[in-house]
């Protein structure tokens, strides 16, 4: 089947759905590093992001979830928590040497994964696809 554009809606569903197999073919990957996608997703943005508030809005997930999250992510020794000075009800996130490792081996799996779905593509489709999606704002 070769669909077609009819609206912004179907392209959206469409960029989804490729998301969703992605994250189902690397699953167990994960899993054998004991994240899940969200968490991976979470863990490579808590250098950026260290605080759970930021993390919320950056993956648009809600307060509860994060907090659930970064809690698994601590249990696992991939981030560990400290006190804000001068604020002590608020937490810093920080990446751990075991959370960078598991990272780059979850990187490493869903980059492998991509590269087999963007197998599909010729080198020049892949080149034309990066910069559609690179020039959205």
């Amino acid at each position: 089947m070769n669909p077609e554009y009819e609206s912004s809606w179907q392209f959206f569903v469409q960029v989804m759905n490729t998301l969703h197999i992605l994250f189902d073919d690397v699953g167990p990957d994960l899993a054998k590093l004991d994240l899940e996608p969200k968490a991976f997703f979470l863990l490579g943005l808590v250098e950026e992001n260290p605080y759970p508030a930021q993390l919320a809005k950056a993956l648009c997930l809600p307060g509860p979830t994060v907090t659930f999250l970064l809690k698994r992510l601590e249990k696992h020794a991939y981030v560990t928590r400290s006190t804000e000075p001068g604020d002590l009800r608020k937490f810093r996130f920080t990446v751990t040497p075991a959370g960078r490792k598991a990272l780059t081996k979850g990187q490493s799996v869903l980059g492998k994964s991509f590269d087999r779905m963007l197998g599909q593509l010729s080198a020049a489709e892949k080149k034309q696809l990066f910069k559609l999606f690179a020039s959205l704002k």
